[in-house]
């Protein structure tokens, strides 16, 4: 059987490699704008925001846009989307903003490129050993000790007879929550009389001995007067002191020894610095800032 040749015309075989690369290059514009936008979650007017411009911000915001981050991520997508709408509107005036942006920004890059430099460079540098760890816990013994807390319901009445009606109630099966949340004139009422976790310590002395001797789910019998009223008094729950292992304390303790060794770093190096530095301060200048 014969092979058919095609033979392609020398304007053919150019239309042809010009239609391939039109292909490649439509596929390699595909591909970049792929990648290059596969991180974007909004775009605004144009500007497109990025996981990473996300994550910068949550960085060096406070610690509640983190927490938030990670249960309504939308919602801080929506708080950076009003920021850049602020940011193109503020764009407009930049000429007549500019300067007191400047003099700002000159100041925060400063304290930036300081705070990385000495956690990240400096920090690395520092080293804690198991020996270090070790010699501090053994030497500070009553930081690791975790005290006996309690958990305490309450509920608050105005009157003693009030209060004594409450508890022959409770005696016979009535909910206490209920009544917290029903009669009791404190503000826990809203939390159905929930104290929350008490350090033991921290309780008054009488009342103290007392919830020692009970057991969750115990009311105490004693009545209790303050000057918020005559309390009844509910243990939910009970934690014995005890003492932190080594092994617990260890990461407690190696970030504590890095700060302090830290701290130890700057002086040492500051001392350096200023040492070798051609420093001139104008003392009579001064004067003048306190004018400002």
């Amino acid at each position: 059987m014969k092979k058919i040749k095609i033979k392609l015309s020398g304007k053919n075989r150019r239309i042809l490699l010009i239609s391939g690369l039109i292909i490649i290059f439509a596929g390699l514009i595909y591909f970049i704008l792929f990648f290059k936008n596969r991180n974007v979650v909004a775009v605004v007017n144009g500007y497109p925001i990025t996981i990473k411009d996300i994550l910068v911000e949550v960085e060096t915001s406070p610690s509640v846009y983190k927490e938030t981050l990670e249960v309504d991520p939308r919602s801080v997508v929506e708080t950076y989307i009003n920021q850049i709408l602020l940011f193109q509107e503020a764009k407009r005036y930049e000429r007549r903003l500019k300067r007191n942006v400047d003099d700002m920004m000159k100041n925060y890059y400063i304290k930036m490129l300081t705070k990385e430099y000495v956690d990240k460079i400096l920090t690395e540098r520092i080293k804690v050993t198991d020996e270090e760890i070790a010699e501090y816990y053994n030497t500070h013994l009553e930081e690791f000790l975790i005290p006996e807390k309690v958990r305490l319901f309450e509920i608050v009445l105005p009157t003693q007879e009030k209060a004594e009606s409450v508890r022959r109630r409770l005696s016979l099966g009535e909910s206490f929550e209920l009544i917290a949340m029903n009669e009791s004139i404190s503000a826990s009422r809203e939390k159905a009389g929930d104290l929350g976790w008490i350090d033991v310590r921290k309780l008054e002395p009488e009342i103290a001995a007392l919830v020692s001797r009970m057991t969750p789910g115990d009311i105490l019998a004693n009545i209790i007067k303050t000057e918020a009223g005559y309390h009844i008094i509910k243990l939910a729950g009970k934690t014995e002191s005890r003492m932190l292992t080594l092994q617990e304390a260890s990461p407690q303790i190696k970030e504590m020894l890095v700060s302090f060794k830290k701290k130890g770093e700057v002086d040492v190096l500051m001392s350096k610095l200023k040492e070798k530095g051609r420093i001139k301060i104008y003392l009579e200048k001064m004067e003048r800032l306190k004018s400002q």
